[in-house]
């Protein structure tokens, strides 16, 4: 187990306290640019590490009892996280079995300036003591039972799944970023405004979220949406699939003029509208006919 483990993480030592006759097991969930694993050494241990971590860790027990120090001080909670250039040491009954979330640190500090508008001055730092109630560790007992995640099917899938781990961790776990993240948002300027909209017109055909918009504007995410609310009455998403929407009429315009062969369902895709049933229904709400009429250049 310990040489499995040493493929995702520094090199740490491991102390067999007591073997269990059940012995290890281990179960990835997903890995991707945030890594979930389950694992249980079948045995009661201590382990360590001889060199700090480059990323966040949380660790929640799901079985068995453990304990966890961090820099010399005892985390209390029975979840734990883990953060870059702290040094650790645990102890594992001898019924252990943990989930491991892993996320590099360049992707937490990438959410991080999707709040803020700009990247961080300093490096993020979070409580190490997870509540177990909190939205955090709620979401990871429902990945934990769920067995076989079906995120890999679709990288787009896989992105909006790791993006909501990142920003309920955000969210939910105190951090020195915490009070920034809480204060009114700052009123969207004009500059900023055009900023988000020549983005969305620009990058339009790619899967874009809400923090590359905010980014793009060098705003926060809540200033942004205030700001789409106050000044033009919507929300980012929504004036992203408007442009989408205007770019997809232009081009089924274009195919009735030229007589192309490039079918509504190849338009629609091309412009991130996946499901075809919602895509014919905000046409026609917005031009007043389906889009195959369009295509086929009836007035």
């Amino acid at each position: 187990m310990r040489d499995l483990l040493v493929q995702h993480f520094p090199p740490y030592y491991l102390e067999i306290v007591k073997p269990n006759p059940r012995g290890a097991r281990y179960r990835l969930l997903h890995k991707g640019k945030v890594a979930l694993h389950t694992a249980t050494y079948g045995a009661e241990i201590r382990v360590g590490t001889s060199e700090s971590f480059n990323f966040y860790a949380i660790m929640m027990p799901l079985q068995g009892t453990g304990g966890v120090t961090l820099n010399g001080r005892d985390v209390t909670a029975p979840i734990s996280l883990i953060g870059p250039k702290q040094k650790i040491d645990m102890r594992w009954s001898l019924d252990h079995e943990v989930l491991l979330m892993q996320v590099p640190l360049a992707a937490m500090e990438e959410a991080l300036e999707a709040h803020l508008g700009d990247p961080p001055k300093e490096r993020l730092r979070f409580e190490p003591d997870v509540d177990a109630t909190s939205a955090l560790a709620q979401v990871l007992r429902m990945l934990s039972s769920a067995g076989a995640l079906p995120f890999a099917a679709s990288k787009l899938a896989e992105h909006h799944f790791e993006q909501f781990l990142l920003h309920t961790l955000l969210a939910s776990q105190p951090h020195n970023y915490s009070d920034r993240l809480r204060e009114s948002a700052a009123p969207l300027t004009p500059a900023a405004l055009r900023r988000a909209s020549r983005y969305c017109e620009e990058h339009a055909g790619e899967p874009i979220r809400l923090g590359d918009i905010a980014a793009a504007a060098r705003v926060s995410v809540r200033t942004l949406q205030l700001g789409f609310r106050e000044h033009l009455q919507t929300t980012p998403m929504a004036y992203l699939r408007s442009v989408r929407l205007a770019h997809a009429h232009a081009d089924l315009v274009r195919i009735a003029d030229t007589g192309s062969q490039t079918t509504v369902t190849e338009v629609a895709l091309r412009w991130g509208f996946t499901h075809l049933g919602r895509f014919a229904a905000l046409y026609r709400q917005t031009y007043g006919r389906p889009p195959s009429s369009t295509r086929q250049g009836h007035q």
